[in-house]
């Protein structure tokens, strides 16, 4: 019969495979975990056609580490959800290694030994609150609708919610968890039932309103939905908060509260620090730390960003205008009385306000002709489904092929500016500048009118407006001479610098 020795606790956390931090957090486990630091560490990748760089892997192994590679669905492509399904797949394969899992966030370093992640004997979760109010629910305020939704949709009974403070600004909320910061018994499947849960809820069509009202939502329903699971799973005698001085947000120190400053930082035992910072922060000259710790960290910071430089390093390749990605389009324009359609990747913005774009074709192109003669012209972005058509387009000649009958023509207000129905989106342009340089003519057009399929436009904030690229699926092409489509979202305009402040 074999007898499996459980560990009394096993260190995870998730990354990509091109994230060059991830060793640090090892790396600090090792150095300055006291008797916890021989503890298994495991770091889970998604299993992508990205490989660990060399040097970063050759790191990980001189720290055994366990490289452990999960499968990820490549329509798995909401915020955090990959996040959320590393950490069920942890503790699915913890529950016969470990009484303990200790998951962090893989910004996290350990300053000191961190006794309390062996949790007391009747604790099923150690944990800590998040950092910012987020889109926490105010305790002592009447329930929002976004949180009686998350209640009801867990089955959190109304007597399991208690008060909470947030680390940095203060706030008493309805419990709201730090998601990159659990420590768990593996047998108890919370981290499996907050994966049930989070990927029946985050496409619920009740989250919708939600999601489009402010993209803090999108961003931060995983923990949300996590505060539900915990307390429709545990009671609150099962819980222990850890104290401030775990998980402690290195580069928010100054935003605390005054009596949240530890006077000395190497006093703490886990800590977090923007992960995307390999240069060395200006906020860690300003903190109270030693010397000792402040030069192990910055090493490890210059470590990884010489990594970087080599892994980086430059070679000519000649003259090449390698711009990407590079939208595929179809211009359009009447010539000699019937629409004629070129496929073009020399497209741009030349502004918003006032909408201004250009085209560039080749001089003796069969288009010119009609846009110089009516002096417009369309653009019309063309999903995949039309590859064949559009890759057809660029092949051939108007002089030698009618390719009016190839699509579903339509005009607009110009009505000399032909454009396609079945693309999703179409612009009608009116030139107001041309001229040649080289080979090349370049048309400038204001753009008079924006046509979109209605499948892809929605309301938001009384507006209305396109939806995600995704649903679009535009062609894109490179200078591989490949086309490629759109992928994954990985963050929102002018939303992710909020992160520098909010965690």
């Amino acid at each position: 019969m074999e007898v499996i020795l459980m560990e009394k606790l096993i260190f995870a956390y998730t990354s990509s495979a091109s994230d060059l931090e991830i060793p640090i957090l090892a790396a600090s486990i090792r150095k300055f975990a006291g008797t916890l630091s021989e503890c298994p560490i495991w770091v889970l990748i998604p299993k992508t056609k990205n490989e660990i760089p060399k040097e970063i892997k050759k790191q990980l192994l001189s720290l055994d580490v366990q490289i452990i590679p999960f499968l990820v669905d490549p329509d798995l492509k909401f915020p955090f959800a990959r996040y959320v399904l590393a950490v069920a797949t942890a503790e699915s394969l913890a529950k016969e290694k470990t009484k303990l899992l200790a998951w962090l966030g893989s910004n996290t370093i350990v300053i000191n030994e961190p006794k309390l992640f062996l949790l007391d004997k009747d604790k099923n979760l150690g944990y800590r609150p998040v950092h910012h109010t987020l889109v926490g629910s105010f305790y002592e305020k009447p329930i929002d609708p976004f949180w009686e939704l998350i209640y009801r949709k867990c089955n959190v009974p109304e007597d399991k919610i208690f008060p909470m403070k947030t680390h940095v600004d203060n706030n008493t909320l309805r419990p709201y968890f730090n998601a990159g910061f659990l420590i768990v018994r593996p047998k108890k499947g919370l981290l499996q039932s907050w994966w049930d849960n989070f990927k029946e809820l985050y496409c619920d069509p009740c989250f919708k309103e939600y999601y489009e009202k402010d993209d803090l939502y999108t961003i931060f329903i995983h923990q949300a939905v996590l505060s539900g699971v915990i307390l429709s799973t545990m009671e609150r005698q099962e819980l222990q908060e850890l104290p401030f001085i775990y998980n402690y947000p290195l580069n928010l120190y100054f935003e605390c509260p005054i009596a949240l400053r530890p006077q000395n930082i190497n006093d703490l035992i886990t800590a977090r620090y923007e992960e995307f910072e390999l240069e060395v922060p200006r906020w860690l000259e300003k903190i109270p730390l030693q010397d000792s710790l402040k030069s192990w960290f910055t090493d490890q910071l210059n470590s990884l960003s010489q990594i970087m430089t080599t892994s980086t390093k430059k070679v000519k390749i000649g003259k090449n205008p390698i711009v990407y990605p590079i939208p595929i389009i179809l211009a359009g324009a009447l010539v000699h009385g019937k629409p004629n359609f070129e496929t073009l990747g020399d497209v741009g913005i030349m502004g918003i306000n006032p909408p201004i774009v250009f085209i560039s074709s080749g001089q003796d192109h069969y288009t010119n002709q009609g846009i110089l003669e009516h002096e417009t012209f369309s653009i019309n972005f063309p999903s995949t489904k039309l590859l064949v058509k559009t890759d057809y387009c660029g092949t051939v000649s108007g002089h030698d092929v009618d390719k009016s009958q190839l699509f579903d023509v339509f005009f607009g207000e110009l009505e000399t500016a032909p454009m396609i129905r079945e693309c999703p989106v179409s612009l009608e342009c009116k030139v107001i500048k041309e001229f040649s340089i080289q080979h090349r003519q370049i048309f400038i057009g204001d753009v008079v009118q924006a046509y979109v399929t209605e499948e892809f436009v929605i309301e938001s904030e009384g507006r209305q407006r396109i939806a995600d690229m995704i649903k679009l699926d535009p062609i894109i092409y490179a200078l591989d001479n490949r086309y490629y489509k759109i992928g994954e979202p990985i963050g929102v305009g002018y939303q992710e610098s909020k992160k520098l402040q909010k965690q």
